[in-house]
C-alpha cells in the first residue's frame, strides 16, 4: 500500500491493478445490489452524524 498524506484516502495499488486487469479481460462483475446497499449505508451514516451535531 502507498503512504497516505493528510486528507488522502488509502489506495491499494495492487488491488487497483487487479480490478483494471479484470475489466480488460471482461471478468469484472458488477453487483448493483451491493452498490445500492453501500450507498444507503453511507447516507444513513451521514444522516446519523448530522442529527447528532444538530
Amino acid at each position: 500500500m502507498q503512504e497516505v498524506g493528510a486528507g488522502e484516502a488509502p489506495v491499494n495499488a495492487d488491488r487497483v491493478a487487479e480490478i483494471k486487469q479484470a475489466i480488460v479481460e471482461g471478468r469484472f462483475a458488477i453487483n448493483p445490489e451491493r452498490i445500492a446497499d453501500g450507498l444507503l449505508a453511507s447516507v444513513r451514516d451521514m444522516l446519523g452524524r448530522a442529527n447528532k451535531s444538530a
